[in-house]
């Protein structure tokens, strides 16, 4: 596959994703939300700040589709405190799969690296406390793989 259909599949992953958070939003969250939870209206807040991120993307050149971390985007990022390094995709939660480096962007990680930026460095809240972690690389389209080297979990630099 070209470097060009590449991306035109990438901008057609993206114009899906904004048809099911906007015209099937509720039933998205349904799926995954009760109605009275709390989560539900900051995921709302998420998804339209994401869906107007995304159409601004869908806008511009094709290499700006790797300056922020998307639904589909493999991210290399180094645990700030640690010098690790670690990579994994963010994905649909159907398509979440731990062992393979696929978290849901509704996971507590997924979260908050959604819409990060290349070279920014977070603060990721995680059950044992608190780490800080610099994106290094973003990567959205099929062939993310064969774009980056990808470590295992603590993959020293």
């Amino acid at each position: 596959m070209n470097h060009r259909s590449s991306f035109q599949n990438c901008r057609e992953m993206l114009v899906n994703q904004l048809i099911i958070f906007g015209e099937e939003k509720r039933t998205f969250l349904d799926a995954y939300f009760d109605v009275r939870d709390p989560e539900r209206s900051q995921m709302e807040r998420l998804l339209a700040t994401y869906t107007t991120c995304v159409e601004k993307l869908l806008l511009g050149s094709d290499e700006a589709l790797d300056s922020v971390v998307l639904i589909g985007s493999l991210i290399r990022f180094e645990y700030v405190d640690f010098h690790t390094a670690d990579s994994f995709t963010i994905v649909m939660p159907d398509d979440a799969d731990p062992d393979a480096g696929h978290i849901s962007f509704l996971s507590p990680v997924g979260r908050q690296l959604l819409l990060g930026l290349k070279g920014e460095v977070r603060s990721i809240n995680i059950p044992a406390g608190s780490m800080r972690v610099r994106i290094t690389d973003i990567a959205l389209n099929n062939d993310s793989l064969n774009r980056m080297s990808t470590g295992g979990a603590d993959h020293a630099l």
